[in-house]
């Protein structure tokens, strides 16, 4: 055995000693009682105390286990949160710099959308103080010469793995903003491949030209993939806010090892640390997956002395919270690219206030500078917003950041409302300080804290209801009958007087809910008739099999109610007060795929003589909440069987990310349809990295969950891959196999889209499908909710051929399916991942 062998064996043996003997202590914040003597509780613990914050009686510990009973004088014990810098990998420039009031790369692309230079002229930062809480910055970087104020070092020589005597990994630990396993895909593959095309184009001759820099071509440039997870992350966080504004002043702390570790007491305690030494502006390019309830009592210290704070949204491409992101106080930023799309990578809903650009930035890089990608980089954008905006006004920052963001719903139709106010514009917001400035449109749902949802006893009347929220000071939007809850707007001192009332159940957060399918391309005019093909697909209406005399509800963003192609039923529910009228254009598109007439315009949906119901749910924006989408389930459990004909199919095109039991009070409104004999069909999702059961209201067993396929084989201009076959499942579908005794899973597919096109760089883009565009014509789309309304047509058509029962229907229509065994075909290319069954295609009888 060599020596070189023997080593590495000693070594491993030494680690797995080390980590056994330190997984048996844990690390605590334990908050005392005033004159408590830490020293003696965490003796009688048989602990040590490891730190303190200053001016708090808060510290933190090491104790063998967590105890039973607290001892006198603890007021509370919660286990830190431990954190991980994922490793970081980009692409390396060569340049050259030198110190000056602006870095080379000041004028990038990036920064150009944004209209950086001309913002500077207005606003350069000046007086601001900028909080960073990061790892280790390069201080003597060219770039960052003259933006450094004193910082301070919570880590030292003694990272958290010595100071809490355990190791933390990773799959145990919450993580900072690039989370492992998404940036590293996309810095592997996708960042790579516009580095060596996209980025290159993007940087105009007269932006090399103003560089002092030499760059690599990016197909040759170095390859970050640094063996310490700490390394770079700070400095190149720091170059951002050193271009952007230029005269504020950069306080680094540094919370996190060169390793990359670090936990919420440090990150807490670096808050009240740059408040207290002047900071009016503190950056997080950090989160947690969890509420830490350390954090969020040190950004509440902060936000009480007007100091903002900005957080990143994470780099997941969920819609979870991501914390600090998520609290109502803090700036949360996604990401976009120069087009204003949002980044692969990016999180998108409640962690999203605004969005920035966040790809392909170039930035400084310790001893050196790099270009990368994530909300990290968007964060520290937004950051260096907010400074020129305070340097030059003290209050209504958060408004004026709002209003002066460019939307970009348009732009992203699958994430309408998901994406916060839209995308900053450096120029307008400092044009706009000092002015009175407010917020012209609704904020969007994922951000509306304010909004809770009530549960009661059951028994509970809508008067007793009515009155304890009225007692707590709550407004209520909605006191429904399907279940007993309430939908309030209630202030955080009156929550908990609900939480001490005994008639209550459950309270939780009014999550947003969107819209599930997008545009694909514009609009034309019709002047004959035309068969979408996924209607042709599962079976064009013929006499007998039409839908005739069944009522199908469109719980939506309202329907086109001057659409000539429909014969929508005179009873209308909006959930928003007022009419009915679609003003998004999706909820038209759904409802054309169901109930378009078979006359010589527009289209012809699955079931055209069955009668639709407009119920708006979603807004302008394609967005709502739970407690709209329960509302209107409410008005059809209230009127289902008083409008003729009577309402026996439900059209959800829309769902969030959620779980079976995460509220009780949507569920049960779904479940008292079902126990009508109501069929609801539900899009399953345009998130092919989840499976229906991270879907709401997909979830349920109690919805026909339903996923995408393409109709027509697909054209490729790419060498290296063939077209994409017909029926096979979609890019971008939600999938999950089917379990009869759960319900849970994809009950059947249908075309969501004509087909898919393979481009020329051997990128996948959809052919959507026709259907009625809102204001006349017609146009095309895909995403789940395109299919789904196709299973709502057939299951209009089973139910006037007699068939009852939601199970019966759905044993019917997986039965009767065409390409069981066979369709969906796998997708070849992006995303999708073979669920373990083939269901087949719906089909019409």
């Amino acid at each position: 055995m060599s020596a070189k062998r023997l080593f590495l064996i000693l070594l491993v043996l030494m680690l797995v000693a080390f980590s056994m003997d330190a997984s048996a202590a844990i690390t605590v914040i334990v908050e005392t009682s005033k004159n408590a003597d830490i020293n003696s509780i965490a003796a009688s613990l048989g602990g040590t105390v490891l730190d303190s914050m200053p001016d708090d009686s808060k510290y933190l510990l090491s104790l063998p286990s967590m105890p039973s009973t607290l001892p006198s004088g603890v007021k509370s014990m919660t286990l830190d949160t431990p954190l991980v810098l994922p490793r970081f990998r980009g692409s390396a420039l060569s340049a050259t710099g030198s110190g000056g009031p602006l870095p080379w790369y000041a004028n990038q692309p990036a920064f150009n959308l944004m209209n950086a230079a001309s913002a500077r002229a207005k606003s350069t930062g000046r007086g601001v103080i900028i909080a960073d809480i990061n790892s280790q910055v390069d201080v003597s970087h060219p770039a960052l010469q003259g933006h450094l104020t004193t910082g301070h070092d919570f880590i030292g020589n003694s990272g958290p793995k010595t100071r809490t005597g355990a190791t933390l990994e990773q799959s145990s630990a919450s993580f900072l903003d690039q989370s492992t396993s998404s940036f590293l895909d996309q810095s592997t593959s996708s960042f790579l491949d516009q580095s060596t095309s996209s980025f290159l184009d993007q940087s105009t001759s007269s932006f090399l030209d103003q560089s002092t820099s030499s760059f690599l071509d990016q197909s040759t440039a170095s390859f970050l993939e640094s063996g310490s997870a700490g390394h770079g992350h700070g400095t190149m966080v720091a170059g951002i806010l050193a271009a952007l504004a230029p005269d504020a002043l950069i306080m680094p702390l540094r919370a996190f090892d060169d390793s990359g570790a670090g936990d919420a007491f440090q990150v807490g305690k670096a808050i009240r640390y740059a408040v207290r030494n002047g900071a009016q502006v503190i950056n997080l390019s950090l989160g947690f997956t969890s509420d830490a309830a350390e954090v969020s009592a040190a950004i509440d210290f902060a936000v009480a002395n007007n100091v903002v704070v900005v957080a990143a949204a994470g780099n997941s491409n969920s819609s979870d919270p991501q914390y600090p992101a998520a609290f109502p106080s803090v700036i949360g930023v996604g990401s976009t690219d120069l087009k204003d799309v949002k980044a692969s990578f990016s999180n998108y809903g409640q962690s999203v206030f605004v969005s920035a650009p966040g790809v392909n930035i170039i930035t400084a890089y310790p001893g050196g500078y790099a270009v990368g990608s994530g909300t990290s980089f968007s964060s520290a954008i937004a950051a260096a917003e907010v400074a020129l905006i305070r340097s030059l006004a003290t209050t209504g920052i958060y408004n004026t950041v709002a209003a002066t963001a460019v939307n970009v719903d348009s732009i992203n139709p699958a994430y309408p409302g998901q994406l916060g106010y839209g995308r900053i514009d450096l120029l307008a917001a400092v044009s706009a300080s000092g002015q009175t400035t407010s917020v012209t449109r609704q904020p969007p749902a994922s951000r509306n804290f304010s909004r809770h949802i009530v549960r009661f006893k059951t028994g509970t009347g809508n008067s007793d209801r009515a009155a304890a929220a009225a007692k707590a000071g709550a407004s209520v939007h909605f006191n429904y009958d399907i279940v007993e809850s309430l939908a309030i707007d209630v202030p955080p001192s009156g929550l908990q007087g609900l939480l001490n009332n005994p008639d209550v159940m459950e309270i939780l957060p009014d999550r947003g809910v969107f819209s599930t399918g997008f545009a694909a391309a514009g609009g034309s005019p019709s002047s004959t008739q035309v068969t979408p093909s996924g209607v042709t697909a599962v079976g064009a209406p013929v006499t007998g099999s039409d839908g005739s005399g069944v009522g199908v509800a469109i719980l939506d963003t309202g329907i086109d109610l001057a659409n000539s192609d429909l014969a929508v039923a005179s009873q209308t529910y909006s959930a928003f007060g007022g009419s009915c009228n679609d003003d998004n254009g999706h909820g038209t598109a759904v409802a054309g795929l169901v109930s378009a007439l078979n006359n010589t315009i527009g289209i012809v949906g699955v079931a055209p003589n069955s009668k639709p119901y407009c119920v708006k749910v979603l807004d302008s924006t394609g967005t709502g909440t739970d407690s709209t989408i329960i509302a209107g389930l409410n008005w059809i459990y209230t009127n289902w069987n008083l409008v003729t004909p009577n309402i026996k199919v439900v059209n959800m095109s829309l769902g969030r990310a959620g779980t079976i039991n995460d509220d009780s009070s949507y569920r049960t409104a779904v479940q008292q349809l079902y126990r009508l004999g109501i069929v609801v069909v539900n899009a399953a999702g345009n998130d092919s990295s989840v499976g229906v059961p991270s879907r709401v209201p997909a979830t349920y067993p109690e919805v026909f969950a339903i996923a995408s396929t393409t109709v027509l084989k697909g054209t490729t201009s790419c060498k290296l891959n063939s077209a994409i076959i017909a029926n096979a499942a979609s890019w971008y579908t939600t999938d999950g196999k089917f379990d009869p005794t759960t319900k849970i899973g994809i009950t059947i597919s249908a075309p969501g889209e004509d087909s898919e096109t393979v481009t020329l760089t051997c990128g996948i883009s959809s052919v959507g499908m026709v259907t009625l565009q809102k204001g006349g014509g017609t146009m095309r789309a895909s995403g789940t909710s395109i299919s789904a309304p196709l299973v709502a047509g057939v299951v209009a058509r089973l139910i006037q051929k007699g068939n009852t029962g939601v199970e019966n229907i759905r044993s019917i229509l997986r039965s009767t399916a065409q390409l069981v065994g066979t369709a969906p075909n796998n997708s070849p290319y992006v995303g999708y991942t073979f669920d373990g069954e083939r269901e087949g295609i719906a089909k019409a009888p």
